[in-house]
């Protein structure tokens, strides 16, 4: 990967990055428990550095640029000329090589690991580090950069930001840490469901009176991993609640009919639902979902298909509360719940695939939602739509614009959803109003026509 820094101070990232991992990143590495003779066993640099300072274009004897702002009111802002000659020159550099842009600003999406997790896939990055009262919008619209920012607070400048977002960016990229994978448990990472990551231990097994707790000492793996998801959801809970509100909220959707009543009786409150990324490990619990919840194998077929083909890229499940019985959770259709006794059943399944468009915006990224399944025994209870709002939230995280559907427009028309034709999009299936968009970002150019993976065609 590389990155290009733009910054009124660029000596502010010396230390930063000729320091741990970083400095590691960039350098050619031995490979762990390889022969230092052969040039085979090196790994080249993972990430190279290049800084850039707007002074450079400046086009006054005193290397200004900044100046007050119209309107009135204090502060001075970022001139659009260097910053917008700085990018290009720095772009030019490696033309070949085409760069995802990103302007820190303290109105900028806020940072996620899912945020992260796809800038660390990028080939190229362009950061940019704003001072005083930032930057004149023109440049901004002019460059259209991903605007990120790190919180609800105000720094000086952009650069110690930059630092935090390289960093976490960095320690993804294979390689560059010791132990690969670690970082896939880390708090907000898919191995942790997004959620906080649990206490940890090391020795001596008592220190000042406190000692480790016994079930990591016990040596019975299975009761490890249970404590660990249990303290993980605990933690969750009481320091971060809104990261299971984001999942679910708990709330019964509507009313179950009651035949031994006059009228229709509330769904009693769950406790949390959990909805996170699915993993290989929960592919035949995913199958059993599906065929339990068709009345034909298609959509089980579909899913292998599309998995196979690559052509899954997002793909969500949802658990069944912690406490409730397997007995209890497994489908009122009689499906047995399969999974290890620690692990809860998988009670929702929710795919996003690939989808192309033909003839319209080239730059407008689009997915498929389908199949969407929740098991019969937790129907009616507002899950499917917890796990589409879910899936439009990982969408956007992972740089979507448009999200198509085909499906009852009463039930995705609530979730933001419109007819596709409205906007020029046609479809490969023939059908007008049951096929639907969600755009996630403005449209730039002409629709086109839509094409599902060719899973899809087989149906």
């Amino acid at each position: 990967m590389r990155i290009d820094l733009v910054s009124l101070f660029p000596e502010m990232f010396a230390s930063v990055l000729s320091s741990s991992i970083l400095k590691r990143a960039a350098e050619v590495v031995l490979l762990p428990g390889t022969d230092s003779t052969d040039p085979k066993n090196y790994r080249g640099p993972a990430v190279s550095y290049h800084l850039h300072n707007p002074r450079d274009f400046a086009d006054n004897k005193h290397s200004r640029v900044d100046d007050s702002p119209y309107g009135g009111g204090p502060g001075m802002v970022m001139q659009c000329q260097p910053i917008y000659d700085c990018v290009l020159s720095a772009e030019a550099q490696q033309p070949q090589l085409p760069a995802t842009r990103i302007a820190l600003t303290p109105t900028g999406r806020p940072l996620t690991q899912p945020m992260v997790e796809e800038l660390a896939k990028q080939p190229r990055l362009l950061v940019l580090c704003g001072h005083y009262e930032g930057f004149d919008q023109r440049v901004l619209d002019e460059l259209s950069p991903m605007e990120i920012s790190l919180g609800d607070y105000v720094l000086t400048g952009g650069e110690l930001p930059a630092m935090v977002l390289i960093d976490a960016i960095i320690r993804l990229i294979p390689g560059v840490i010791g132990k690969e994978g670690s970082h896939h448990f880390d708090s907000f990472s898919p191995g942790s469901q997004r959620l906080l990551d649990h206490p940890h231990y090391t020795r001596p097994a008592v220190w000042r009176g406190r000692a480790v707790p016994d079930v990591l000492v016990s040596g019975d793996h299975g009761k490890v991993d249970q404590w660990r998801r249990e303290q993980s959801l605990q933690l969750t809970r009481a320091r971060r609640p809104d990261l299971l509100a984001d999942r679910w909220d708990g709330r019964p959707a509507r009313h179950q009919s009651d035949p031994n009543a006059t009228g229709g009786t509330p769904i009693p409150p769950l406790p949390m639902v959990i909805i996170r990324d699915a993993m290989p490990g929960d592919h035949d619990a995913i199958d059993q979902l599906l065929r339990a919840s068709f009345q034909t194998e298609a959509e089980a077929q579909l899913v292998k298909s599309l998995r196979e083909q690559g052509d899954a890229p997002i793909e969500l499940v949802a658990e069944a509360p912690p406490g409730i019985p397997q007995a209890e959770a497994a489908s009122a259709a009689g499906r047995i719940a399969s999974n290890p006794p620690n692990n809860p059943p998988l009670i929702a399944h929710l795919l996003l695939s690939s989808v192309s468009i033909e003839g319209g915006d080239g730059r407008l990224r689009a997915l498929g939602l389908a199949p969407l399944t929740v098991d019969p025994a937790w129907q009616r209870r507002g899950i499917g739509k917890a796990m589409v709002r879910q899936g439009l939230r990982v969408s956007d995280y992972a740089r979507a614009g448009a999200v198509f559907v085909l499906g009852d427009p009463a039930y995705y028309g609530p979730l933001g959803f419109q007819t596709a034709s409205r906007y020029g999009f046609t479809n490969s299936f023939g059908v007008d109003e049951p096929f639907q968009v969600h755009l996630l970002r403005p449209m730039t150019g002409p629709a086109g026509l839509v094409r599902y993976a060719p899973a899809f065609e087989g149906l």
